[in-house]
């Protein structure tokens, strides 16, 4: 039981870091410029709609 709960804790950390590191990577590169900015941000999109296959790919989503 304790493993478990430790697991989802895990997973909800991974998440919440993922999340910290893109935002913390485009203020970065908005700090050198607009345009590495943008060019941050389309790169962040990208690695979210990654994950989120990966995800989907992981849980059978969309599968009936």
């Amino acid at each position: 039981m304790v493993k478990q709960l430790l697991t989802l804790i895990w997973g909800y950390f991974d998440v919440i870091f993922f999340g910290f590191f893109l935002i913390f990577g485009n203020l970065f590169a908005y700090s050198f410029g607009i345009r590495w900015f943008w060019l941050s941000f389309a790169i962040t999109s990208i690695l979210i709609a990654l994950a989120s296959e990966m995800l989907a790919s992981v849980n059978e989503g969309g599968k009936n």
